[in-house]
């Protein structure tokens, strides 16, 4: 290595820059060595020794207004974040149309791009086109950018009967290639503007003050500790670039400065998630086996303000926006389609409503209900799942059943989640508090008790107590 760098220090800048750009180095890596050829040391490696060290200022290489880690788009031109993209000479590049003009182009690039001729393309022939063919140093530098393009073109051609399809970039997705490349590179630069430390993580410190930036690319986020888990697949508490990526397509995240009008990524991404059945396993219980009582907090107060106000039920434009992005925390997989488990999850490691989320009985009843109620629905699995235009029912469901199950729990004294006929006639002054009046106490036990088990069972309460309209008092609806 410290060879390499002794005949690197013998070339240009830009040279420089393009060997570190291709080892992939990290950036203090890449502040160092440009530092050392700024010295020119007689040992290089007593330099870095001095330099690990902190007996050598670390500052940005010559020329440079700010540190610049190895890929960052524009590094040779030391650019600035947020400074002026010529996105029309991007686009211009990388011919991604249809009609003939577009498709000679392309045939033309892809020869251009193959100077071995065989049909296929690599990474590095990939890299090195960008750089020789198309002198688009910009996105030549976003190395994470066009990985990912690559990763996603090469196996886009399921068809193929190519022998090295799998691995290489044929001729049959070369234009797809191009499609990925201007949209991973936008991409890179949205998250680049957001890492401001610039060592390729978002911290959750960095999201938060670049929501506004994110708002103008065209999602307003409303749930940003819940969005930054989301989006944080490994848990590791920093988002990567792979996971920042997969979300802004997903979100069609859009840089309000540059000029596209259609997002073929998101579309070629999402064609086949519609085709899962959104299967996810149930959430964990917490410190141990689940308990078989309600939740403590059933028979004492409840919150009944944060429980509405995590469950946007209503119809107005900020409670719609609100319910847009709840239902995507909830549907991990972006199937557009949310199962049971991905609602027990949701309430709990979402909306952290532990008291919804511990009334099994109240969720269960609330999704059963919600998933049947677009009849007209055309969605595939739109029977056995809550799909988004049954999103806001199933949140108005889960608010009212819980409302119900904590009615019930407070007659239940048993804690056996059954009502026997006593524990029914005791709670007749609760009932009238509720907006009910009974008479006949255990008459009016052997209508709700429907299948004459002499128990109140949960199914049968809420069959009795919605046509009566019962209200706890203690609420805010």
């Amino acid at each position: 290595f410290f060879f390499d760098l002794k005949v690197a220090a013998m070339s240009s800048d830009r040279e420089i820059r393009t060997y570190l750009a291709n080892k992939g180095v990290p950036a203090m890596i890449d502040q160092m060595v440009m530092s050392c050829v700024q010295a020119k040391p007689d040992d290089p490696a007593e330099f870095f020794k001095e330099y690990l060290s902190g007996n050598i200022p670390r500052q940005p290489a010559s020329g440079q207004q700010k540190s610049m880690k190895a890929g960052r788009p524009g590094v040779t031109v030391g650019r600035q974040r947020g400074a002026f993209i010529n996105w029309s000479q991007v686009s211009s590049k990388l011919p991604t149309g249809r009609d003939p003009e577009s498709k000679a182009k392309r045939k033309t690039l892809f020869e251009q791009f193959d100077p071995n001729g065989n049909g296929y393309l690599s990474l590095a022939e990939v890299d090195k086109g960008l750089r020789d063919v198309l002198q688009l140093d910009e996105l030549f530098y976003c190395k994470p950018a066009i990985m990912r393009a690559f990763q996603a073109a090469k196996g886009a051609n399921t068809n193929s009967k190519a022998a090295l399809g799998d691995d290489y970039v044929t001729r049959s997705e070369f234009r797809l290639l191009l499609v990925y490349l201007r949209r991973y590179f936008e991409l890179w630069v949205m998250f680049d503007d957001i890492d401001t430390d610039d060592d390729r993580r978002v911290s959750y410190d960095e999201f938060v003050q670049g929501l506004s930036k994110i708002e103008t690319w065209g999602v307003k986020c409303y749930y940003p500790d819940q969005t930054f888990k989301a989006i944080d697949i490994d848990g590791h508490g920093m988002i990567l670039f792979n996971e920042f990526a997969d979300w802004g397509i997903k979100k069609q995240l859009d840089l309000e400065d540059d000029d596209d009008d259609e997002d073929e990524v998101f579309e070629e991404q999402t064609r086949g998630q519609a085709n899962g059945n959104g299967k996810q396993k149930a959430a964990p219980p917490r410190g141990g086996p689940p308990k078989r009582g309600p939740p403590s907090t059933a028979k004492g107060t409840i919150d009944w303000k944060k429980i509405s106000a995590a469950l946007p039920a209503g119809k107005s434009k900020l409670e719609n926006a609100k319910r847009d992005e709840l239902f995507s925390l909830f549907d991990p997989n972006g199937n557009k389609y949310i199962s049971l488990a991905e609602v027990d999850k949701g309430l709990r490691d979402i909306l952290h409503l532990d008291e919804v989320f511990d009334c099994k009985p109240a969720i269960m009843r609330a999704f059963q209900a919600a998933k049947d109620v677009n009849t007209n629905s055309k969605a595939r699995l739109g029977k056995d799942y809550v799909t988004r235009s049954e999103f806001r029912v199933l949140l108005s469901y889960l608010r009212k059943y819980f409302e119900l199950f904590v009615m019930f729990d407070r007659i239940d004294t048993g804690d056996d989640r059954r009502i026997n006929a006593q524990e029914f006639a005791d709670a007749v002054g609760m009932l009238k508090t509720w907006g009910v009046n009974i008479s006949s106490p255990y008459t009016e036990f052997n209508n709700i008790d429907k299948n004459g088990g002499g128990q109140i069972l949960f199914d049968e309460f809420c069959h009795w107590a919605i046509p009566k309209a019962l209200d706890l008092e203690d609420d805010d609806d």
